[in-house]
């Protein structure tokens, strides 16, 4: 029997010259913004700092909102579906240490983005765009 479960994430798009922070959880063969889970009455702005804080040991200040993102992926019996907001932060620190053991945190290009496979996909167009609009709706669910 298959389950389904929902979440809902907030993510940072973080610079450093040309490349962004991007992360990447052991055992897995995705990328994806650092952030991540936002809690049960819990703004997505205050999540994304708490856990920037917690993964990084960063305070971070969000500058602009950047869009959200509707995605759907399977892992063995569950289909998972996420509604990941994102933002762009700025950072104070420029050297970055994981906090969690089972996160790995690297600066990649925008032409890499494919190849380290970053998730939601619709991320890596937005990204690679020279200017990037106000707010931008994209789903990974919707067919048209």
């Amino acid at each position: 029997m298959i389950k389904k479960e929902f979440h809902r994430l907030a993510r940072a798009v973080i610079r450093k010259g040309d490349s962004i922070l991007l992360a990447k959880a052991e055992g897995w063969h995705n990328s994806f913004l650092p952030g991540g889970h936002v809690e049960i009455g819990e703004g997505a702005e205050t999540a994304l700092l708490r856990e920037l804080q917690e993964e990084l040991g960063v305070k971070g200040k969000i500058s602009s909102f950047l869009g959200d993102f509707e995605h759907s992926w399977q892992h063995e019996d569950t289909v998972h579906f996420e509604l990941t907001h994102v933002f762009e932060v700025v950072i104070e620190k420029e050297q970055i240490e994981s906090q969690e053991p089972h996160l790995q945190f690297f600066w990649a290009t925008v032409e890499e983005f494919e190849e380290l496979d970053l998730q939601p996909y619709p991320l890596i167009g937005v990204l690679r765009a020279s200017l990037l609009p106000a707010s931008v709706w994209r789903s990974t669910l919707e067919t048209n």
